[in-house]
């Protein structure tokens, strides 16, 4: 049995929207590289296994960022998804780290705090009030923190 890569298992199910059109991006193989090399090179010698466990993880994650993306983007909606990914890749893919891993984390954690909000909240756990004095505090277009809105909510 042939084997697909996940890349071609995204594409496949979620035919309707292209990588490309993504806030993920595409991935960066030469700033990988060079993250990995500086994480696992100790006087001028490179750890090998351990720089092919650090490029695996980073291109893992770009799998995981693009389906966290697109469950959240059209699985189970979340507001403001597409800022939570510019935020979360503008935090973790710069030229010192670059950290795909990373960026899945982050549109998780914000995906999972927006879906347990809205389920909160038609329980009648907080009222809308509530809910609009803290995103007014937490959330921001440039720092959609929707894991902070949910703590306010539950303080």
């Amino acid at each position: 049995m042939k084997q697909i890569g996940i890349m071609t298992f995204i594409i496949f199910i979620f035919p309707m929207i292209s990588v490309a059109q993504s806030p993920v991006g595409s991935f960066n193989t030469d700033a990988a590289t060079e993250t990995c090399k500086d994480k696992w090179t100790k006087r001028g010698v490179l750890d090998s296994g351990m720089f092919d466990y650090c490029m695996e993880d980073r291109s893992d994650g770009y799998s995981e960022a693009n389906i966290l993306y697109n469950k959240y983007k059209t699985v189970d909606p979340v507001e403001l998804i597409d800022d939570v990914v510019l935020f979360a890749r503008g935090k973790w893919l710069t030229r010192k780290k670059y950290d795909f891993g990373m960026v899945a984390y982050e549109i998780k954690q914000q995906g999972e705090a927006f879906l347990n909000i809205a389920y909160d909240l038609k329980e009648g756990k907080f009222s809308q009030t509530a809910l609009s004095t803290c995103k007014e505090k937490w959330l921001k277009t440039s720092k959609p923190q929707w894991d902070m809105v949910e703590y306010c909510l539950n303080d």
